[in-house]
């Protein structure tokens, strides 16, 4: 069996099959002696064989001048020589990947060679041993590119509500009043005038109602806003449905018996005198007296000159001409209020002194 030599083991010149000796020793190594010696199976030297090897008692190599060396093997095979035209190269790695491996490590040790403070190797570095950077994902730029546009909208809604809220560009200038009838509409402008220079944003209509709260004759309020700067009131005023005497004087009263307003008795508004002066508002006989009240229509309730409750719940009215309704109590004071009407503007009653609607489908007229 043929036998050959690794690479790295020296050349041999073969001689004819079955010779124990080469004809040439070729040494490419003084170190590759050894590696020879055991890749030919022998664990120890020969002191006589390494002479005539060439190799001294130093154990240092030193060529061999005249006949080749006899070589020993361990089996009957002869030994052959290696030609080394036929012998190839190993690759080197190469590639994309195999670069960028290749830098990374060198940058890793360069790395760790920087955090144990060795100059030596800092100064050496080279500046083609930089770290290959991949491109960054398509997910990770979108990613970005979100947050990016979550910033710039989150600075754009807090930049416009400083303007919104906090900007004199909204702010009101104008407080438009109306339905001001018994109202003074000085003393709404005046209890407006907090809202004056603030920004529309900042004031809602509660705001308002509850300025407007402290004013008798205001029953309720609606309010529009008109961007930029202006400010709609809408008054639904109280109506005063009787007066009472107060001292010298009249007070206008409304359905509840809220005061409204005083007035001198000449001029005494077109409602019924309620008898009893200020003390009748907070008793039942003025809450019956004014439902009945708030029950007419306009035209008839004009035409009366008092109204009373004389026995308990019993309301009697009394128009200017002296004719006299007997309401009887306030239960279907809608229904009654609509035959009343009908009766005083008929011309068959015209001469009649009392009119009784306490049943309002049996009315009786005398």
């Amino acid at each position: 069996m043929a036998r050959s030599l690794p690479p790295h083991q020296p050349s041999f010149g073969g001689r004819a099959s079955g010779e124990a000796h080469s004809e040439d020793f070729h040494a490419a190594d003084p170190g590759s002696e050894e590696d020879s010696v055991a890749s030919a199976g022998l664990d120890e030297r020969d002191p006589a064989w390494d002479a005539d090897w060439g190799v001294g008692p130093d154990g240092e190599f030193h060529g061999v001048e005249d006949d080749p060396p006899a070589v020993r093997v361990n089996d009957s095979g002869k030994v052959t020589r290696v030609d080394t035209g036929q012998l190839e190269a190993a690759p080197a790695a190469g590639g994309r990947f195999s670069t960028w491996r290749a830098r990374r490590r060198a940058a890793r040790a360069e790395e760790a060679a920087g955090s144990t403070g060795d100059p030596g190797d800092a100064a050496g570095e080279d500046a083609d041993s930089t770290v290959l950077q991949f491109p960054p994902s398509t997910h990770r730029r979108r990613r970005r590119r979100r947050l990016i546009t979550l910033l710039v909208s989150l600075a754009a809604l807090a930049l416009l509500a400083l303007v919104v809220f906090f900007s004199p560009l909204f702010a009101a200038r104008t407080i438009d009043v109306e339905g001001a009838t018994l109202t003074d509409p000085q003393a709404v402008q005046e209890a407006l005038s907090g809202f004056q220079g603030v920004p529309l944003t900042r004031i809602s209509k509660q705001d308002v109602r509850d300025s407007l709260g402290d004013v008798p004759q205001v029953k309720s309020v609606d309010v529009v806003f008109h961007p930029p700067h202006t400010i709609t009131v809408q008054l639904h005023e109280r109506v005063g449905v009787a007066v009472v005497e107060d001292g010298d004087s009249l007070m206008l009263v409304d359905s509840e018996g809220k005061p409204l307003s005083t007035v001198a008795k000449a001029q005494r508004p077109d409602v019924p005198l309620v008898s009893g002066g200020r003390g009748v508002l907070s008793t039942q006989k003025f809450t019956d007296v004014s439902a009945v009240l708030a029950a007419l229509p306009a035209e008839v309730l004009s035409r009366l000159e008092s109204a009373a409750a004389p026995s308990g719940s019993a309301v009697e009215l009394t128009f200017k001409d002296g004719r006299k309704v007997l309401w009887g109590d306030a239960s279907q004071s809608d229904f009654k209020a609509q035959v009343v009407a009908a009766l005083v503007n008929s011309e068959a009653t015209a001469n009649a002194t009392q009119i009784d609607v306490s049943a309002p489908l049996h009315p009786v007229v005398k």
